[in-house]
């Protein structure tokens, strides 16, 4: 046998022992395996609760950011995530709402207003005050307008008001100038049918988050902590898959997203005819009965005698004989 011969034929006992140690011994570690193939193949994912590689892993975006992602830590799941439904009904269909501040003077309305003055989102080109400021008394109750999941209690709240993006650089910036109390106190509640409610300038916040509340349970207290001229409540209503709304522009170089949800106006799904509602609004629904007109002219008859009782009557004095 010639030696080209027996070189072919040491090649091809080398290769029909490495293809029967690879059908017999296995793939190695790194090697993919058929149900990883078929998975892709067929677009299956993983178990949402199922832990993922460090490579393959995705961060969940947080109120200031992505969350720090670990190859080796457990998932765990956000009690306070809701699922949002994909059409929430419109504001003049919702139900189970209440005054959150009973008895109120209505001192700013959901209207425009100049960009100087406080307005927050545009609103077909103007500047908007986006919720209604009631007022009663410094320290009044206030309570949920809804049934709810409180989300935040304090005063870093942007990340929780319905933002296109990261709304943590407003944060940032108050921590370096050293105004982080200067914000208002507020409470931002789920109200679990793709509206979320903000309570804003609160003295008090009397709720956590996480804990679920009932319309009507006391929240919080009436301040006027944050940038208010005045003990008030501003209430506002987000739907929180409705349309983006541009933020006013002075606001962008502080740190805000230029896109936030839709804000609703409140006076348009609070009941206007209940006891607690404004008065305003109550005579609105209700408008008050007439008083009735008094005649000018005199009365005939006797004059009452001043005690009120009947007056008396004069007997003839009998006469002589």
């Amino acid at each position: 046998m010639t030696p080209v011969r027996l070189g072919l034929l040491a090649v091809s006992l080398v290769a029909l022992i490495v293809a029967v140690y690879v059908v017999f011994v296995g793939a190695g570690p790194n090697t993919v395996q058929p149900t990883q193939v078929a998975q892709a193949s067929s677009g299956a994912s993983a178990s949402p609760l199922a832990v993922t590689s460090a490579a393959s892993s995705s961060a969940l975006p947080g109120p200031t950011g992505p969350a720090a992602s670990s190859p080796s830590a457990q998932p765990t799941l956000n009690p306070l995530a809701k699922s949002i439904p994909a059409h929430s009904v419109d504001p003049g269909q919702l139900t189970g709402y209440i005054w959150p501040v009973n008895h109120a003077l209505i001192t700013t309305r959901f209207a425009p207003e100049a960009p100087t003055a406080g307005g927050f989102v545009m609103i077909d080109g103007v500047s908007y005050h986006d919720g209604v400021d009631l007022a009663t008394h410094c320290n009044d109750k206030v309570r949920a307008a809804h049934d709810g999941t409180v989300l935040y209690a304090g005063r870093d709240f942007d990340p929780y008001l319905g933002y296109q993006g990261d709304a943590s650089a407003i944060y940032a910036r108050l921590q370096r100038l050293g105004r982080t109390n200067q914000q208002a106190i507020v409470i931002v509640i789920d109200d679990g049918n793709g509206y979320r409610s903000e309570y804003v300038h609160l003295s008090a916040a009397n709720a956590q988050a996480g804990a679920v509340v009932k319309a009507g349970d006391v929240i919080g207290l009436e301040g006027e902590t944050g940038f208010a001229s005045g003990c008030h409540l501003h209430y506002t209503l987000i739907r929180m898959d409705g349309p983006w709304q541009p933020v006013v522009a002075r606001l962008l170089p502080f740190g805000y997203p230029p896109l936030v949800r839709e804000r609703i106006n409140p006076l348009d799904v609070l009941p206007w005819g209940d006891p607690d509602a404004p008065q305003v609004l109550q005579d609105k629904v209700n408008p008050p009965s007439p008083t009735p007109e008094t005649s000018a002219e005199p009365t005939t008859g006797p004059s009452p005698s001043p005690s009120g009782s009947p007056a008396a009557t004069t007997t003839p004095a009998p006469t002589s004989h």
